[in-house]
């Protein structure tokens, strides 16, 4: 298979080195860069934040094999954990099907260092990339599959990073999101508003179908669980 960049990058430390400089983000976000925050990361927070999201209604074990089930990538498919922290999704990806080449990708460095670690650990290889969703190092219809758990809350230009997905997808291509719920009750709106002066965004459903339709990408399915929201787009050019 061919190589998806655009150019070639320098590999450091077996990380794919795309970006020159730290992104500027709000200091809620600036988190993300410490490695403390990396390390403890996915056994203090992601393992237990759908469960608490949700109301008690889902669990992040009920969430990957949802996103296994619904984005089902055939053998041997190139398939992208976009915003990947600390490499959950892509660790599932190759334990289930070795076959497929999976980027793993994220602009925190401390991150992906530790996402490394984690594959180390159980024996699989994602391709792992230091990047920014608002300018992807790949070529056009580079991906068969696109996954996004949780960070589509932080993305600063979401119009921007939905049409850079849907550049590096091919045509039929699917993309899975996982994502918190705008509040629609009061006492939730007065919380989200305090969070939301960090940096943190909450989605509208509507509006994130709306946003990603602008680009061709075509809600398929999607299931709200409490403040968690899952949804299957496909890329319709």
């Amino acid at each position: 298979m061919d190589s998806p960049f655009d150019r070639d990058y320098p590999l450091e430390e077996g990380i794919y080195r795309t970006l020159k400089e730290t992104p500027k983000v709000p200091l809620g976000q600036a988190t993300n860069f410490l490695p403390l925050t990396a390390k403890v990361y996915e056994p203090l927070w992601r393992g237990r934040s759908v469960r608490l999201i949700s109301g008690g209604s889902f669990s992040t074990e009920r969430e990957l094999k949802l996103m296994l089930a619904w984005l089902s990538p055939f053998r041997g498919e190139r398939v992208l954990d976009a915003a990947c922290s600390a490499g959950l999704y892509a660790r599932l990806f190759l334990t289930s099907d070795p076959s497929l080449e999976v980027h793993a990708l994220d602009f925190s460095l401390p991150f992906l260092k530790v996402a490394k670690s984690y594959a180390e650990r159980d024996g699989v290889k994602p391709v792992l990339v230091h990047a920014d969703v608002n300018a992807l190092p790949y070529l056009n219809d580079s991906f068969d599959r696109i996954a996004c758990g949780g960070s589509l809350n932080e993305f600063l230009d979401l119009p921007k990073a939905l049409s850079e997905f849907a550049r590096v997808l091919r045509p039929g291509g699917l993309m899975w999101q996982m994502y918190a719920l705008k509040s629609e009750e009061p006492l939730g709106q007065v919380l989200q508003a305090v969070i939301r002066a960090s940096g943190i965004r909450f989605i509208d459903q509507g509006e994130l179908e709306t946003r990603a339709g602008a680009v061709g990408l075509r809600l398929v399915r999607a299931q709200y669980r409490g403040g968690i929201g899952l949804a299957l787009f496909r890329y319709e050019p």
